[in-house]
């Protein structure tokens, strides 16, 4: 599974903002497990920094979620990573983000401890073996169910690469299309027309997506308009388009069926994780702030 830079980035600036200074003390328990504020310290690579009650709520809610999911998933399934697979799967984290430092010099940019980008990637371990354990639990689609679902939606397994320009009024449309009808490049036309400043500045490139993104009038025209003809005026809230499609590839059956089995796996995932929620007994020291579940589990801070 690919991590971004990014992706990491964000889980280690938590860590690095949530620890502070001071006496070790029990932050919180998880099922009688402690995760005291000394867990909390030993996650900075620069241990000066005073996190305010915010940032310490923060990370406190990510590391009680994460003791959570270790003491689940060992329960359930047996599941504990060794250190040489965290030790492997540091390393495929940095190769797959892209980052070509040492692991020192990363950990130094987030502000982070080895021990919490360690921590993190048992975390990815877990997540994946969990995952794995729990598609035997799932009912594989047939073919002929998989069918069916694009035969029931075939916008959502389609992808189009198409360009437009969007206009006020449905005489510039049509103008519009005169212009390329006469030989003028499409690029060059949404460049000077289009209202849409985005694509427009792309000469109405909108790249490939599903047109299930795009308001319904426009989507509709992805799907029928013929590869390459420039179609219009179609009127949308937002005006007055001219498209043109290069391509539009709807997935085989194969593909829907992987990804009606990957979504199936994802809801057992959060159902299995929602389950152990609910029967985790999660006790925060008030100084630190307030275990509650709704709308998303979380600590909050102390008022």
């Amino acid at each position: 599974m690919k991590r971004s830079l990014m992706a990491i980035a964000l889980v280690l600036s938590l860590l690095a903002a949530a620890c502070g200074s001071g006496e070790p003390s029990v932050a919180a328990t998880v099922n009688g497990s402690e995760i005291a504020t000394d867990d909390v310290t030993g996650l900075l690579f620069d241990t000066s920094v005073e996190p305010n009650a915010a940032e310490f709520a923060s990370y406190l809610s990510l590391l009680v979620q994460w003791t959570l999911v270790e003491q689940q998933a060992e329960a359930d399934f047996g599941i504990a990573p060794s250190t040489e697979e965290i030790d492997a799967q540091v390393q495929q984290l940095l190769d797959d983000s892209g980052y070509t430092g040492t692991l020192e010099e990363f950990l130094e940019t987030q502000n982070a401890s080895e021990d919490a980008f360690r921590r993190y990637a048992s975390q990815v371990l877990i997540e994946e073996r969990v995952q794995e354990e729990l598609t035997s639990t799932v009912e594989e689609p047939t073919d002929e169910e998989a069918q069916q679902a694009l035969d029931d939606d075939p916008m959502s397994w389609t992808e189009v690469c198409a360009s437009h320009l969007l206009v006020a009024t449905e005489e510039e449309a049509q103008a519009a299309m005169e212009r390329i009808a006469g030989g003028e490049a499409f690029a060059d036309v949404a460049t000077e027309l289009s209202l849409d400043t985005g694509s427009g500045a792309n000469g109405g490139d909108l790249g490939c997506a599903s047109p299930s993104g795009y308001v319904a009038e426009f989507a509709d025209a992805t799907m029928t308009a013929p590869i390459g003809d420039v179609v219009g005026p179609v009127e949308s809230e937002f005006g007055f388009h001219v498209i043109q499609v290069e391509s539009r590839t709807t997935s085989p059956v194969e593909e829907v069926r992987q990804s009606l089995v990957d979504t199936a796996v994802q809801e057992a995932l959060n159902t299995w994780f929602s389950d152990a929620l609910a029967a985790a007994t999660i006790e925060v020291t008030p100084e630190y702030g307030t275990w509650v579940t709704e709308p998303t589990p979380q600590v909050l801070p102390p008022s």
